[in-house]
């Protein structure tokens, strides 16, 4: 568990071990920047074949239009790629001895903190659905809770039966430790 040392998040608790930290799936931004990449190949075809058809558009004022289009364009895919990595990178899930934190970042300037202790924890479902996942092996984790937010998911994360178990054997371990205290209480207050 030395690899985590590194990680840190406000809130940590001072007995609190970080046991995982979880990404989404390369996949996932491979997909996305793909999709990027798509269009704005396609983007640049039209861009070279509209003048064959109107050369009207080769005027030097359409040119300049066309120019000033083209560098909007790619400004454009510039900070929607960057948008992109932002969600990737800074979308965590952190599993710890004592509890699960959901940090979601949505967009430049939006991020929510979730955190799950284990004792609220009622459902772990793992699903992958699909050709790509499961060849890769990555899906998502849902995670079911009767509390306000009924439901944290770990989205397209790698070996989701893997981090289920891992949960579900967490949960274990915190459900058997607060038994364990409970007894103790009460042979405390017997004796």
């Amino acid at each position: 568990m030395d690899g985590f040392s590194k990680f840190h998040f406000k809130g940590v608790h001072e007995d609190e071990e970080i046991i995982r930290v979880l990404h989404r799936n390369w996949f996932y931004l491979l997909t996305q920047f793909l999709s990027l990449f798509v269009l704005t190949v396609i983007f640049f075809l039209a861009i070279g074949v509209v003048p064959t058809f109107l050369p009207g558009l080769l005027a030097l004022q359409s040119r300049e239009f066309l120019l000033f289009f083209e560098n909007f364009f790619m400004l454009v895919v510039w900070i929607y790629g960057f948008l992109i990595w932002i969600d990737y990178y800074f979308d965590v899930w952190i599993i710890t001895n004592k509890r699960i934190v959901d940090i979601e970042q949505n967009g430049m300037f939006s991020r929510r903190v979730s955190e799950m202790e284990y004792s609220k924890m009622q459902d772990i479902t793992a699903q992958v659905s699909g050709f790509f996942p499961t060849i890769l092996n990555y899906g998502d984790v849902k995670v079911q809770t009767a509390g306000e937010r009924e439901e944290f998911v770990f989205k397209t994360i790698s070996d989701p039966y893997l981090i289920k178990n891992l949960i579900f054997n967490m949960q274990k371990k915190e459900s058997l430790h607060s038994t364990e205290e409970l007894g103790e209480m009460i042979k405390e207050k017997i004796s």
